[in-house]
């Protein structure tokens, strides 16, 4: 039986393979290396524990990139699921006890807004330290907003983060931060 997250998982390595090389250099420097379809464990353990789903390789090292995509509108916000339908342990959940406890994480949250699965074409992207992103929602909990649908998620509007984010929009071609 084909699983929807492996179908979600899939369509967001093509969105994102689809600016690679044109509006990923733009918010982030290195040579960003996907980890998600990899056989090999080490990659397959970072993904699954540690939620990493890319890692940037620069001159001075490697970092992770956690990455989520979306289609259909552009919300320009970071959106992380902190209730699941299952009881299973939470996105949310999970990064603050790694950070806390000093456990892999990715350095990088990236979330990207594409207009249809088919055509990919990008609306906007936007990349934060995890750790800046995590201390915001600690410190400004009335920024933090929620939604539901099957899951619960909180979001955080790119527009409150001021200088610790870097965002491109494709209307503008404009990169801030």
């Amino acid at each position: 039986m084909y699983n929807d997250w492996r179908k979600d998982m899939g369509d967001s390595v093509r969105a994102l393979d689809a600016i690679r090389d044109t509006v990923l250099p733009k918010i982030i420097t290195g040579k960003i290396h996907s980890i998600e379809n990899s056989d090999k464990e080490i990659l397959i353990l970072m993904d699954a524990l540690s939620g990493i789903d890319y890692i940037r390789e620069d001159d001075k090292g490697l970092q992770g990139i956690a990455a989520r995509v979306q289609w259909g509108n552009n919300w320009d916000t970071f959106t992380i699921r902190s209730e699941r339908h299952t009881g299973n342990k939470t996105e949310l959940q999970k990064r603050q006890e790694q950070i806390d406890q000093g456990y892999f994480y990715p350095y990088f949250t990236l979330q990207a807004y594409f207009d249809n699965r088919q055509d990919n074409n990008l609306l906007s992207i936007g990349i934060i330290r995890t750790i800046d992103l995590y201390e915001f929602m600690a410190f400004y909990p009335e920024k933090v907003h929620g939604r539901k649908s099957d899951n619960c998620f909180l979001y955080v509007k790119w527009c409150d983060l001021g200088n610790r984010i870097r965002t491109y929009h494709s209307k503008s071609g404009a990169v801030t931060g």
